[in-house]
């Protein structure tokens, strides 16, 4: 026998809710990607900068990024207690400003984990002076984490 399922009010509009939040396209930021290299051998110790991870737009980020340029390559080397709030489509950006739709940004590489240690390496594009590591909800267009850095080159 055959079973009818009924919407009752509430479901309906949570449904429709969600049917116009679909239609309504999100864009994420327009940002060249980078090329990844092979990461290499470390830099010498105490080499680049040093920041710390803050949340942005209402979301929890902790830890430490450590920013080094050396000869064309850019490489990030997130801390063992780094960690950001699980959102969607979470990625890696480098930027003149804490909001990768302004600036000069450079979309790094996905984030590889919400939490602990990973380090991204890629060429870097020349004449730029960074102060922002980010990390981005690219599916919702919205800041997660930031770290503001020293200008570097």
């Amino acid at each position: 026998t055959g079973t009818m399922h009924f919407l009752n009010g509430s479901s309906l509009l949570v449904l429709s809710l969600g049917l116009c939040a679909c239609k309504s396209a999100i864009t994420a930021p327009n940002a060249p990607n980078a090329s990844p290299v092979d990461a290499g051998s470390p830099p010498p110790a105490g080499s680049g900068v040093l920041a710390n991870f803050v949340g942005a737009g209402g979301y929890a980020g902790k830890g430490s990024v450590r920013f080094t340029a050396q000869n064309g390559v850019g490489r990030l080397e997130f801390s063992g207690d780094f960690s950001v709030s699980p959102l969607p489509g979470p990625f890696v950006y480098l930027n003149t400003t804490n909001n990768p739709n302004s600036g000069q940004p450079l979309r790094v590489s996905a984030l590889r984990s919400n939490s602990g240690a990973q380090t991204y390496a890629f060429n870097l594009p020349s004449g730029v002076r960074y102060t922002f590591v980010l990390v981005w909800c690219d599916p919702f267009n919205r800041a997660i984490a930031e770290a503001a850095i020293p200008p570097t080159s």
